[in-house]
């Protein structure tokens, strides 16, 4: 009887236990990650204090040829004068985005448009348009997604005087 009593117990304890409930990532969730972190990232927001809520403690960025910790980046940022930046846009098309268990990992077209002054000729500010293909790992980290690694190979580079 004590056994038949225990079995009954362990049956209704196993029954009412639910283990937490994994988020859902999806495909649009991974986009507006990615969007989160360009948007923290542009030189509107730069630094924005809540990057941390885009990017692991680990983010890695491939970025001409190099690999940068966040604090590297943005050591190459400061050195290249891009809080004085006028204004930062990027564009994504062609996202592809597949979706496995706990992480993501997006495939996507950026255009960027930028406007700084000229290091060449004060008082004149420059039109930057480029296009990278770009590749980027989140993984689940606190609740949300956050950037891991992000690969960027620029296709082209304008540069063109504003009158």
């Amino acid at each position: 009887m004590t056994t038949v009593r225990s079995m009954i117990i362990l049956l209704v304890c196993l029954t009412g236990y639910q283990p937490k409930a994994q988020q859902a990532i999806t495909e649009d969730g991974a986009i507006a990650a990615l969007r989160g972190f360009f948007t923290a990232f542009s030189v509107e927001n730069y630094p924005d204090p809540q990057m941390k809520d885009w990017i692991t403690d680990d983010f890695l960025i491939f970025e001409m040829g190099k690999a940068f910790s966040w604090e590297h980046f943005q050591d190459f940022l400061d050195d290249a004068g891009y809080s004085g930046w006028t204004s930062t846009e990027w564009r994504f098309s062609e996202a592809r985005v597949s979706l496995s268990g706990s992480s993501a990992h997006v495939s996507y077209v950026n255009t960027g448009e930028f406007v700084y002054p000229d290091p060449d000729s004060p008082g004149q500010a420059l039109l930057e348009h480029n296009v990278w293909l770009e590749s980027a790992y989140l993984v689940l980290e606190e609740g949300r997604l956050k950037l891991k690694f992000l690969q960027s190979d620029n296709v082209s580079r304008e540069i063109e005087a504003i009158p």
